[in-house]
């Protein structure tokens, strides 16, 4: 009877083992934003600017060349929101009042965006402004385990706002953001290393 116990003790305290190693094989990576660089410098753009609500008097204005890191609360709430609803598991930390980059909570996959802006048509009135932009971005994917960045990855997407309002520029930005984060989704390469999906399975 003896051994009996010891043998099923054994047996159990193996299948615990064994539970305990699938789950920490198979609990889900976490990806998080890093940083949004705006680069105006490397192609220089004229934007088309058009004025009050007919949007008439078009003219030509050069964009200042420069390559600016931008607001990271407001593109890593813009990031969390699309991520999320897509199933991903997000660090978050524009929201909290005491993060620190040598806090434990961070991404096992830090994702550094750098956006460049190739066409940009503007309309601005009492109203505001509406208009659209085309940017192209640069993606990349960060390791934090192995320490490189293991990903770049191109995009290109267009962001539109169709009616006049107070922060139209703003959003018209943000849009343009979300369309190339969408198309970065869609190369599949967040779900091959994030959630351990081939890309096959990840563009069905």
């Amino acid at each position: 009877m003896k051994t009996m116990v010891v043998v099923l003790c054994g047996v159990s305290l193996a299948s615990a083992a064994s539970s305990v190693a699938l789950a920490q094989a198979g609990a889900p990576k976490t990806v998080q934003l890093s940083k949004v660089v705006l680069d105006t410098e490397t192609n220089q753009i004229m934007a088309r600017v058009k004025g009050g609500t007919l949007c008439v008097f078009p003219s030509n204005v050069k964009i200042p060349k420069e390559k600016k890191t931008q607001n990271y609360e407001r593109f890593d709430n813009l990031f969390t929101t699309v991520l999320k609803s897509g199933g991903f598991a997000v660090i978050s930390t524009s929201n909290e009042m005491f993060g620190g980059e040598d806090d434990k909570n961070r991404g096992d996959y830090l994702v550094g965006v750098t956006l460049r802006p190739a066409v940009y048509n503007l309309c601005s009135s009492a109203k505001g402004e509406k208009g659209d932009m085309t940017v192209d971005a640069e993606w990349q994917i960060y390791d934090r385990a192995a320490g490189k960045v293991v990903e770049t990855v191109s995009t290109s997407g267009q962001g539109m706002q169709e009616k006049f309002a107070p922060d139209g520029e703003k959003q018209i930005v943000n849009s343009a953001f979300k369309a190339n984060l969408n198309a970065f989704i869609a190369k599949g390469l967040l779900q091959k290393y994030v959630q351990g999906m081939s890309l096959s399975s990840a563009n069905p």
